[in-house]
């Protein structure tokens, strides 16, 4: 299922729930905007149209969306700290001893979705057709593997980590980073996000935004520790669960 809806003022994108075919995924093509309420009413009739569908879930919201499908009957399912940081100059920063990073091709999709799926928790993991559509959601896109190029008995060689980072117009987006938990705490997580940045200094993005969930409090550690700043305003994720 791959539905495109639009009217004059609201754009959505309806698609599956990576790995759960039970769950239609409802993306805000405008992020920024605050769908009307007939809006909401077409899309949630559009998804339940169809077969198999029992759910719907939007993707992160900004509070004022969030309040709109809200009033349909949508609950919080999860909730998002968005961070923000400027862009000035490259970091010209060496990896780490024992890591490098190498171009995340289509091939290596499945590698990147194995390392996704043992990063996050079910019911919040991508698979290799989602990370594609992650990667092509801007107008350009770095994709990047990390990997372990030194023997450490707790940790497994090759690749452990990946970054999609993403940039339109003078912003750019850390859109998706996962480092396997055997492979923690050794710098890569840190290298993956300086080489985002760095790619978007050269691209010519003037800030650096990224989400994470609120109580993933090593990513918001990362994060901080990288120049990002919390903003006040959380993103929210919703769902709706058809009626029986």
């Amino acid at each position: 299922m791959r539905q495109s809806t639009a009217n004059p003022t609201a754009r959505a994108d309806i698609r599956r729930w990576p790995l759960d075919p039970s769950t239609a995924h409802l993306v805000l093509l405008d992020v920024h905007m605050e769908p009307s309420s007939e809006s909401i009413d077409e899309w949630v009739r559009r998804a339940f149209e169809s077969p198999g569908i029992e759910r719907i879930r939007t993707g992160a919201l900004f509070p004022g969306a969030a309040g709109a499908f809200a009033s349909h009957g949508f609950v919080e399912a999860d909730r998002l700290a968005l961070l923000e940081r400027a862009l000035h100059e490259p970091s010209h920063a060496a990896a780490p001893l024992g890591l490098a990073t190498s171009r995340l091709g289509n091939r290596h999709l499945t590698i990147a979705a194995n390392i996704d799926a043992a990063s996050f928790p079910d019911g919040w993991r991508h698979d290799a057709a989602s990370l594609r559509e992650i990667a092509t959601a801007t107008p350009q896109s770095r994709r990047r593997l990390v990997t372990l190029t030194s023997g450490r008995r707790s940790s497994p060689r090759g690749p452990v980590g990946f970054a999609i980072t993403g940039r339109a117009g003078p912003n750019g987006y850390l859109q998706r980073i996962a480092v396997h938990p055997d492979a923690r705490r050794h710098g890569a997580a840190t290298l993956l996000v300086t080489d985002a940045l760095d790619w978007l200094v050269r691209r010519g993005a003037r800030r650096a935004m990224v989400n994470t969930g609120i109580t993933n409090t090593a990513a918001l550690d990362l994060y901080r520790r990288s120049g990002f700043e919390r903003l006040v305003d959380d993103l929210v994720v919703v769902e709706l669960t058809r009626s029986a």
